[in-house]
């Protein structure tokens, strides 16, 4: 008969990934995101269902700037700031950006309104942008974060009026450059007046919203968001890689300005990013009421305080769910350092004085690298294998596959089949306080390097190592002094702090850089579970191979659903590409698509073949067309009566040996984007555009100008005195059916635009060569 102590080790081990996994689910970033509030909800809070109300009627179609959707959402938008008893404005302007060998310009439009306060210290600016990129519909990004202000807008003028100036900006052309941001820190009267911005974006259609930047000397406005939020969900690990990487939203140049403020983003549910199904059916409700609640919560607070001084040296932060906003000051970094570094020490004397061998540690510090790479070795493997199941891989922006989970399930699964088994190896010469403070030894350098290299992410490792050398400690102090049961226990609750910051942050970083970070998550996973490692030995009871052999399981049906749930449907949709090229004056026009690489891209293919009536037998390079993919296949297309670009020589001078001529061009066709290139090795320089000066006209191959012009596009164009004018100017209509008809770009509901192949747009190109005669009697 089993005795009650054998039967307790017998359950040990399971109990133990019970309790560990129903943390994890506790500490997962999809845990505690508020409800949906209803239509019904009080005046004075802030109700998803009346946004989603305003959502629909943005987002019903895509509208990036210069189409007519855009003018439409912008009416919208005028609209409803009217009708909240605002007086709202268009800021007009041309704005721009370069880089060596190309200009982007667009002619934004700006919705800008003031609401102002009873005795305000300083203004307090929120903004979204109202624009979509390409052919995305735009609910998430960023129709959540535009209806999310609107009904914060009402919510807030139902209660209580404001201390301070609020001032709303739906900016214009964010996708394209930032630019209307740009336009408004560049050149408004009202930017000297903003003490603060509150920016809201998307990149996806789910998940928690994230406070994920502020700008440098933050601790003034964290303490304001620890008051004022009653869901936050912030880690100062997202300042730091903020600063060391070029992601940048509309609150860039605000902070550029030196201003101070909060950046609000959800990323999760990333396979809608920018595509034309990031509709509002495929948003979360709970992630807009996230939004909507930061907004209302922060702003309302905010804008009862004092806003003359809103700098404060930086501090550490980090949410817990149920818990709140922890806050500290950033000194207190270098402390907790040499409290790791004294307790290292003292565990390694400890350890020491009770007889164990320290180079069993050393031989526990090589086993844990070993583990950690095996699963970074596995995680490589993964990567290089699954694409061949999913067609949608590389042409998605905000994930790699349209579900990954699954995926993620397998590589943890994989590192503690790794850990669980080496360390199942190990135990038959190591004991647990060899190999747990071995397995310390990596994370622990980490996060004194982190506390000096990278303060602000210091804590998401400064916090479990701790508990994890506390829990070495214990083992070794009072490892033979206590009841297994205590001893057990107290292992469980050292995991907690361990599992408190590494589920949520291993899950932001698989979603903030996609399965593609597979290899380096799968070692940051197995440098969490090696952490754990006292509670983790308990798996040894009855039999040491069970759990090993239970992650191979879950491994395996862990990629099977994956797999399962990688077939192409209207939820997962595949990509396909079908392009129009036509030269004004020439004889013959072209369908283009992409190549097909394996079995997957056949149906993409299949449908590009029914809807053209062509098979694709040729190949072109259509680059002079601003289509960049090198050769693709092609086919004769019929050619469409399209009316050439208007242009207009506006002026015309030459001063000594210099001709300057400015030109006006103006698309015919409604086209979104105009494209203006030319061969450096000639003659032709562009100088400006509609007034701004470009920086390096010797360089430059190509700019573009996106938007409606008011009312053209003006090149300043420079040849030699007495030299002809030539470039191209491209046309790409975003609307193509417009001009070949809605059946062409009609799909069954499998298949998508692939927005990476820049699919659905018509691209006319029309050659400007001025006439001999015109140059001479100008010269003259």
């Amino acid at each position: 008969m089993m005795n009650k102590g054998e039967s307790q080790n017998r359950w040990r081990g399971v109990t133990t990934i019970a309790l560990m996994f129903l943390m994890s689910c506790f500490f997962s970033t999809r845990t505690g995101q508020p409800s949906p509030a209803s239509a019904n909800a009080p005046e004075a809070e802030f109700s998803s269902a009346r946004a989603m109300s305003i959502l629909v009627e943005i987002a019903s179609q895509a509208h990036p700037p210069g189409s007519p959707e855009h003018e439409r959402v912008r009416g919208y938008l005028v609209d409803r700031l009217t009708t909240l008893g605002f007086d709202p404005e268009i800021q007009t302007s041309t704005s721009s950006f370069q880089r060596r060998t190309m200009a982007r310009t667009a002619t934004v439009r700006n919705v800008i309104a003031r609401l102002p306060g009873t005795a305000s210290t300083g203004a307090i600016l929120i903004t979204a942008h109202y624009d979509s990129r390409g052919l995305a519909v735009g609910a998430g990004d960023d129709g959540t974060g535009v209806v999310s202000i609107l009904e914060t807008l009402r919510a807030i003028q139902a209660g209580p009026p404001l201390r301070n100036d609020v001032i709303v900006l739906f900016t214009d052309a964010e996708e394209l450059g930032l630019l209307g941001a740009r336009a408004f820190v560049n050149e408004h009267r009202w930017m000297e007046d903003i003490q603060l911005v509150l920016s809201f974006e998307m990149r996806g259609g789910g998940g928690p919203v994230i406070m994920v930047e502020t700008a440098e000397d933050n601790g003034w406005i964290i303490d304001a968001l620890q008051a004022s939020d009653q869901y936050p969900f912030a880690n100062a690990m997202a300042y730091e890689v903020y600063q060391r990487m070029p992601n940048d939203t509309d609150f860039t140049p605000f902070k550029e300005a030196g201003k101070q403020g909060l950046n609000f983003a959800a990323i999760d549910k990333g396979h809608v990013y920018h595509q034309q199904y990031d509709t509002p059916e495929n948003l979360s409700e709970s992630t807009l009421q996230h939004h909507g609640l930061h907004a209302l919560h922060v702003l309302r607070y905010l804008g009862d305080q004092d806003l003359v001084n809103v700098n404060a040296p930086d501090v550490v932060y980090f949410s817990m769910p149920g818990l709140g906003l922890f806050v500290y000051q950033v000194t207190w970094v270098k402390w907790i350092s040499a409290g790791l570094i004294i307790l290292f020490i003292l565990a390694l004397l400890v350890m020491h004085r009770s007889s164990v061998r320290l180079s069993g540690a050393l031989i526990g510090a090589g086993i844990s690298i070993v583990g950690a790479s095996l699963s970074f070795g596995f995680a490589l493997l993964l990567l290089n294998w699954l694409p061949r199941f999913h067609p949608e891989a590389g042409s998605l922006q905000g994930s790699l596959y349209h579900r990954e989970g699954w995926y993620v399930i397998a590589l943890t699964a994989a590192a503690f089949t790794i850990v669980t088994g080496l360390h199942a190896l190990a135990r038959k010469w190591l004991s647990i306080q060899q190999l747990a403070l071995g397995a310390l030894v990596v994370p622990f350098v980490g996060a004194i390097l982190l506390g000096y290299i990278a303060p602000l992410a210091a804590m998401n490792l400064e916090w479990p190592v701790a508990a994890a050398l506390m829990s070495v400690f214990w083992v070794t102090v009072m490892g033979e002094r206590t009841t297994e049961m205590l001893g057990w226990s107290l292992a469980i609750l050292f995991s907690v702090p361990v599992l408190s910051f590494f589920v949520p942050v291993a899950e932001l970083l698989w979603i903030a850089m996609t399965f593609e970070f597979a290899p380096w998550l799968a070692v940051f996973i197995a440098i969490g579970f090696y952490l754990c490692l006292p509670a983790l030995d308990s798996v040894l009871h009855s039999n040491s191979w069970w759990a090993p052999t239970g992650g191979v399981i879950a491994v395996g049906a862990a990629l099977g659903f994956g797999i399962l749930n990688s077939q192409t449907t209207a939820e997962r949709p595949a990509p396909s590409t079908l392009v129009y090229a036509y030269e004004h004056g020439t004889p013959e026009a072209f369908w283009a698509t992409t190549p097909v690489l394996d079995t997957l891209d056949l149906p993409a293919r299949e449908w590009a073949i029914e809807r053209t009536g062509s098979a694709f037998g040729l190949m072109r390079d259509l680059s002079v067309f601003g289509y960049d993919f090198g050769e693709v296949p092609a086919a004769v297309a019929p050619v469409v009566d399209a009316p050439e670009p208007v242009i207009i020589i506006e002026t015309d001078i030459t001063i000594g040996d210099i001709r300057r001529v400015i030109i006006g061009v103006r698309s015919r066709i409604g086209s979104e984007r105009l494209r203006f290139q030319y061969d450096p090795a000639e003659d032709t320089r562009l100088i400006s555009i509609n007034g701004t000066v470009i920086n390096n006209p010797e360089e430059l191959t190509w700019a573009d100008h996106w938007g409606m012009p008011a009312p053209m596009v003006y090149l300043e164009l420079e040849v030699p005195a007495g030299d002809p004018i030539s470039f191209d100017i491209i046309e790409h209509l975003l609307r193509p059916e417009e001009l070949l008809g809605p059946e062409v770009f009609s799909r069954p509901d499998y298949l998508a635009p692939d927005i990476i192949r820049e699919s659905d747009r018509a691209m006319l190109l029309y050659r400007f060569q001025e006439p001999q005669e015109t140059t001479e009697a100008n010269s003259r």
